[in-house]
């Protein structure tokens, strides 16, 4: 018997027939090759994430231990940011700074001013004053002096206690002072240029008022934001 030479339509209906199912192979041997990749980039277990084997690759989290579950290991994160991340991180956080004084007074005297803190647009000083005019007795009044040396004017306003607030504003090289009379609190607001602003919140008290050796006490924390 002769056979037939197969149409054009049957050779190609063959070739379609073993691309479809060498294709399936392939992707299967394909998708077992990966398995363990993610985009076709390999894993590394947090345990063993040298930086040797860890380059180029994925890294996984602690699987296991209550204190690093779900953590990158820090051999392999630590030096990651850069110095202008970490200078940039700086500039965008708060900066809290603190002070504190005992300033004792001489009868009818008045101390010179100290710095205690600095306000980055100026400075918190301090001074004690005897505010009893009898001899040999002494009752001390806390000065709170806030300078001015940001180079522009600058606004403030302060509070006593519960008081009512006073606002104002300073011009550069100019000190506004205040009293803090006995025992109270105060704070002070400050605004400069590019909304650099500065809150101060202390306290001040007197002890042995009423003696011949009064004196200041003092303290209080700055917050500097840029």
């Amino acid at each position: 018997m002769k056979l037939k030479r197969p149409s054009a339509a049957m050779i190609v209906g063959l070739i379609a027939l073993v691309m479809s199912m060498t294709g399936g192979a392939i992707a299967a041997v394909n998708f077992a090759h990966n398995s363990d990749r993610v985009d076709g980039f390999d894993a590394v277990k947090a345990s063993k994430a040298g930086k040797k084997k860890a380059a180029g690759k994925l890294l996984a989290t602690y699987n296991k231990g209550s204190d690093h579950r779900g953590q990158f290991p820090l051999r392999a994160v630590a030096g990651a940011a850069s110095e202008n991340d970490l200078q940039d991180l700086a500039d965008d956080t708060t900066v809290a700074r603190t002070g504190a004084r005992t300033i004792a007074v001489a009868d009818n005297q008045t101390t010179a001013s100290t710095t205690m803190i600095d306000l980055g647009l100026g400075d918190l000083q301090v001074s004690c004053a005897d505010t009893q005019t009898n001899a040999g007795t002494e009752n001390a009044s806390t000065r709170i002096g806030i300078t001015n040396r940001s180079g522009l004017p600058m606004n403030l306003s302060r509070t006593l206690g519960n008081g009512a607030p006073t606002i104002t504003t300073i011009e550069n090289g100019i000190v506004h002072t205040f009293a803090v009379g006995q025992r109270n609190t105060f704070m002070v607001q400050l605004q400069g240029t590019e909304n650099r602003t500065v809150l101060v919140e202390g306290t001040a008290q007197q002890a042995g008022q009423g003696t011949a050796d009064s004196s200041c006490i003092v303290w209080a924390t700055a917050f500097l934001v840029d």
